[in-house]
């Protein structure tokens, strides 16, 4: 019976030790955890093979690499109001900004934007980077 008492007080005294450390986890000074970014580009492309076959083909592998996940990929969009100048969309995540401009700044992927330039136009293709979404200030 003592056996069983001492268990029984074992079993009390760790969830006491588990409730407390529950309760103080959340006042530790832990690191901030990054948020996600996006890169969002809307590109007019005028030389599909060459774009395909130069471009994507060290872009895409170089955004997985740095930690991407590449979440759209597609020439056709359903735009339901304004007006789209462009024939392929790509939506990138990235697990920070960091991350993100890191990639962009890599030698495989600064090997490949004259490729992208040449075979895009530049004049309205547009690459961006856009935090998860943010409330506007008020």
């Amino acid at each position: 019976m003592t056996r069983v008492v001492k268990t029984a007080g074992l079993v009390r005294h760790a969830g006491l030790v588990a409730g407390i450390a529950l309760a103080v986890a959340p006042m530790l000074a832990l690191p901030a955890l990054a948020e996600p970014v996006y890169l969002i580009a809307n590109v007019a492309v005028n030389d599909w093979e060459t774009y395909m076959a130069d471009y994507e083909s060290v872009a895409g592998p170089a955004i997985i690499k740095a930690g991407g996940e590449i979440l759209v990929g597609t020439k056709t969009v359903n735009v339901v109001e304004g007006h789209y100048d462009y024939n392929w969309t790509v939506v990138v995540r990235f697990p920070s900004e960091e991350v993100a401009v890191g990639f962009y700044g890599s030698p495989e992927y600064q090997a490949v934007i004259p490729i992208r330039q040449a075979t895009t136009d530049t004049e309205i293709s547009v690459l961006m980077l856009a935090p998860q979404f943010v409330l506007p200030s008020q």
